[in-house]
């Protein structure tokens, strides 16, 4: 039977390293205030006594040299092994990085504070000094209140950063976005509107007309056949009526004065160039995604209906290992995807529902809620239907649906399994409709990462897709064709 611990905050990791010692004596402490120059650092063991005083380390090779070998000496001294030593420091900074993947790759355990608990843990709440903030920081860890979250490094982390910087691209793109609205309007009012111009915002025939000399006068002194070569090239559909259309409505449109005709066009012109090298850049990153989440449990997300390379890998990067990861309720709570809720007054008690906290990982929230929205609109049968129940009821169905994404996903993740409909989990389900289920949804998955250029990557033999694609071949006696 599983125990139970009423420290669910605490590090499992922290936790199995006091275990192992046996006694707080035996465990080193090395709480560290992170700074751009000079780090501080404290030596205290497990039951809170302070083994050598605050002290300056350099943020540099020759730093951490340094730091492990007062470490060393130090658990030499007091008969401490090396193993039951670890560090910690609020949030890693980009400037301290560098400092704390060192420590990491030398085999050291080090765990993150939330900067706000440890703010609480201080002795002196109205003042803030080194020495302060370390103290509170070593109460959080000599706490077990350390996370040694499983996305802080190895391909795990990779991963979280490619997702995060493609993130950061597609804000640009639609900030450059608004600010080419903003000068169309000026230009050709209504051209982004596809109603009115016959053409979709932003596609490459919507692109290629506002780079060139673009306005109502140029559109309506294009030559008909020209304009429909233009378009057909450009890949729009019905381009003779799609040109009549356009060169209609630049006859009635409101022109800007002639004087700011030029200016206009060449601000346009760099903002499209932006514009398109932002996507070039998005449409990298998103196969270097779709290879890094190959590498990952993380890959068997993309077995849902509605879950594409992006909002898989965006769940998986900011969960981390799923073997390694802390319990569902504290994910759930973590991804900000749970209500507050306060009751008192004994078993009687009124119970009261409050807003989800803003406390959590709003990158994981946002992908969470998507995901939810996706499968509620595209996604299984069965989950489509208790979103549309959870809609008619009043209820928060993305928030729900997401929940319910994210403990089936756990599972998933852990247990190496791709997703498969209630009817198909019963074990006396005979194995040929199950082997029918594999052939009808292989189209499916393996259309997704080919579209992302990372088929081969993705069903390599020893990636996880791959492994189970051999194994269903192998036990069912089916083919899945590459």
């Amino acid at each position: 039977m599983k125990k139970k611990n009423i420290y669910t905050n605490q590090s499992q990791e922290l936790l199995t390293l006091f275990e192992e010692a046996g006694n707080g004596a035996k465990v080193m402490c090395v709480p560290i205030d992170y700074a751009k120059k000079d780090h501080v650092a404290m030596l205290c063991n497990g039951n809170g006594h302070i083994l050598r005083k605050p002290f300056s380390v350099k943020n540099s090779p020759e730093g951490i040299e340094y730091l492990i070998e007062q470490v060393t000496r130090s658990c030499s001294h007091r008969q401490v092994d090396l193993k039951h030593v670890f560090f910690g420091g609020e949030d890693v900074g980009s400037y301290a990085e560098n400092f704390v993947n060192t420590l990491r790759s030398g085999g050291w355990i080090v765990a993150g504070v939330n900067a706000h608990d440890a703010k609480e843990q201080r002795a002196n709440m109205q003042a803030s000094t080194d020495r302060l903030d370390l103290m509170g920081i070593a109460s959080m860890l000599l706490n077990r209140r350390g996370n040694c979250s499983p996305a802080q490094s190895g391909i795990y982390r990779n991963l979280r950063t490619v997702v995060r910087h493609r993130r950061k691209l597609v804000a640009m793109s639609t900030e450059v976005k608004n600010r080419i609205h903003t000068v169309v309007d000026r230009l050709f009012p209504g051209f982004l509107n596809e109603k009115k111009s016959g053409i979709w915002s932003f596609s490459e025939s919507s692109l290629y007309l506002m780079e060139n000399r673009f306005s109502p006068h140029q559109i309506r002194r294009r030559k008909r056949r020209k304009l429909i070569e233009i378009l057909e090239r450009c890949g729009t559909a019905k381009p003779e009526n799609t040109a009549a259309k356009l060169q209609e409505y630049a006859a009635r449109v409101l022109n800007t004065p002639n004087e700011y005709v030029n200016t206009l066009q060449l601000s346009l012109a760099q903002h499209v160039k932006h514009l398109r090298c932002l996507q070039d850049s998005i449409n990298q990153l998103e196969h270097e995604v779709a290879v890094w989440l190959a590498q990952t449990q993380g890959a068997f997300l993309t077995t849902f209906r509605g879950i594409g390379i992006v909002l898989a890998a965006g769940v998986s990067a900011e969960i981390g290992n799923p073997h390694e990861q802390a319990p569902l309720n504290n994910l759930v709570s973590y991804s900000g995807i749970i209500p507050r809720v306060k009751q008192t007054g004994g078993s009687e008690g009124k119970t009261y529902t409050g807003k989800v906290a803003k406390r959590c990982n709003r990158i994981l929230k946002d992908y969470v809620v998507q995901s939810g929205n996706h499968m509620g609109l595209h996604g299984p049968e069965e989950l489509m239907a208790d979103y549309k129940r959870r809609e008619a009821a009043g209820q928060h169905a993305d928030f729900g649906i997401g929940r319910r994404y994210l403990r089936t996903a756990m599972c998933l993740m852990r247990t190496s399994q791709i997703y498969m409909p209630e009817q198909l989990r019963n074990t006396k389900v005979k194995p040929e409709e199950r082997a029918g289920y594999y052939l009808t949804i292989w189209p499916y998955l393996r259309r997704k990462w080919k579209k992302a250029g990372a088929l081969d990557a993705a069903f390599e033999k020893d990636r996880p897709l791959g492994q189970w694609r051999c194994m269903v071949q192998e036990l069912y006696e089916i083919k899945l064709k590459l």
